[in-house]
């Protein structure tokens, strides 16, 4: 049976730490400590469990934040145990964080991912319906260990507009990916209302295999996002090419 439920008490809290450590190859010192979250509880953030037969399995850790001039709700973290990974239960986190700050009257949350994770952007953008317009160097500074270790932390901010059409159909239906056969005058050049930026299949692979090759992913896309956003382009879509090879970020002016 599966259960989500808001985290209430220290040894739930305690659990959460391990599937830091699982799903992202955390060490002790990159987890979150677990006696901030009953302060992050008691004075109005969200923390939810996703529970299997009784046994906690994946968590969000969401803040009050502010920005803007408006306030919103900061979603630190979403994880799954990795044997869980992939079965959809990352989105059932995020539809019950949703219908919870919808109760509580929030119409923002913002997070920030990474933009050579393709399934993680995927999931971001395609899934739930996320915009981006902002970008941030390395947030946590170059990665010491799990999945970012070598690379600058670059991150993409997410607003995602809970009480938004765009966000309301995504959370119904799971849409097809989108293919298309990119216009080469589209790609990367920001001359036109649609542009488009390539991103790595599998960053991972390639960090693992050849850093450098990595690294120059980092760089590059950097320097296009930066150039994108200030000609007032907005992230607003993930498509593949019809090969399914590549994958692009797609942006429209703003």
């Amino acid at each position: 049976m599966i259960e989500i439920r808001t985290l209430k008490n220290i040894d739930e809290f305690k659990q959460i730490p391990e599937i830091e450590k699982d799903a992202w190859g955390f060490t002790e010192e990159d987890t979150e400590p677990h006696h901030l979250m009953t302060r992050v509880h008691k004075y109005g953030g969200l923390i939810q469990g996703l529970f299997l037969d009784g046994k906690i399995i994946g968590f969000s850790y969401a803040l009050i934040g502010k920005w803007k001039k408006e306030y919103m709700i900061y979603s630190h973290m979403v994880a799954v145990l990795k044997q869980h990974q992939g079965k959809g239960y990352g989105f059932l986190i995020k539809n019950a964080q949703r219908e919870e700050l919808l109760e509580m009257g929030y119409d923002l949350v913002c997070w920030n991912y990474d933009p050579l994770e393709s399934l993680n952007c995927y999931f971001n953008i395609h899934r739930l319906g996320v915009v981006s317009d902002e970008y941030e160097h390395n947030v946590y500074g170059v990665g010491e260990s799990g999945l970012h270790k070598g690379l600058a932390t670059d991150r993409l901010i997410a607003t995602w507009h809970l009480r938004s059409e765009r966000v309301a159909e995504k959370m119904k239906k799971k849409l097809p990916p989108l293919i298309e056969d990119i216009p080469s005058v589209k790609l990367e050049t920001f001359t036109q209302n649609t542009a488009y930026i390539e991103i790595p299949r599998d960053i991972r692979s390639i960090r693992h295999n050849d850093i450098e090759t990595a690294k120059k992913w980092r760089m590059r896309t950097r320097e296009l996002f930066e150039c994108a956003f200030k000609k007032d382009y907005v992230v607003e879509n993930i498509v593949f090419s019809k090969d399914k090879k590549r994958i692009f970020i797609q942006l429209n002016k703003g």
